[in-house]
């Protein structure tokens, strides 16, 4: 079970960074996107633009240091479940906002985020589960790590990139509506 953790962990950083550095990159674009949350008060979206990037990157740096683990899985999953809720909530409006949550994207909200943030809520959960149930350490075995690692990888490109697989699963463009 360290090596699931260990790939929840480098998952849960790798995210969480990324997503940090595209929110710091360009913070008009995401300053532009909280505009379309009307269940976010205007009083908060403002402070949002620097807290929500700030929190991103505690929950990086304490999944990165070995003494705070466990710490950083109970925050991301805390975390997490906020990043959830919102394109539920989007969806359950059916408003269209764009998710700057890797930098600027033309693509409304939709089922995928729902789905790409669960997949973080649930690598942050099993994290927290495995750390508290046997410790953060981390595993030993050289074979093991490069599995978790090989395995982190895939998943958190899966997730940075959802809107372009999204894309991959919508239907073309009709060749009559090409002109209009």
């Amino acid at each position: 079970m360290l090596y699931v953790s260990f790939a929840c962990r480098l998952v849960v950083v790798a995210v969480m960074a990324l997503a940090a550095v595209a929110k710091l990159r360009s913070p008009g674009t995401f300053a532009a996107s909280l505009e379309g949350l009307d269940f976010v008060p205007a009083r908060l979206r403002r402070p949002l633009v620097v807290l929500v990037p700030a929190a991103e990157l505690l929950i990086a740096l304490l999944l990165a240091l070995p003494a705070t683990v466990t710490a950083g899985f109970l925050a991301a999953t805390l975390f997490c479940c906020g990043l959830t809720a919102v394109p539920i909530l989007v969806v359950a409006r059916g408003k269209k906002v764009k998710c700057a949550c890797f930098g600027a994207s033309e693509v409304p909200m939709s089922g995928w985020h729902i789905a790409r943030n669960a997949v973080l809520l649930a690598a942050a959960g099993l994290g927290s589960f495995v750390a508290l149930a046997l410790g953060d350490g981390v595993p030993a075995d050289v074979p093991g790590i490069a599995l978790a690692v090989v395995a982190a990888g895939v998943l958190t490109t899966l997730i940075v990139f959802v809107d372009d697989i999204a894309a991959l699963f919508q239907s073309p463009v009709a060749a009559g509506d090409l002109g209009r």
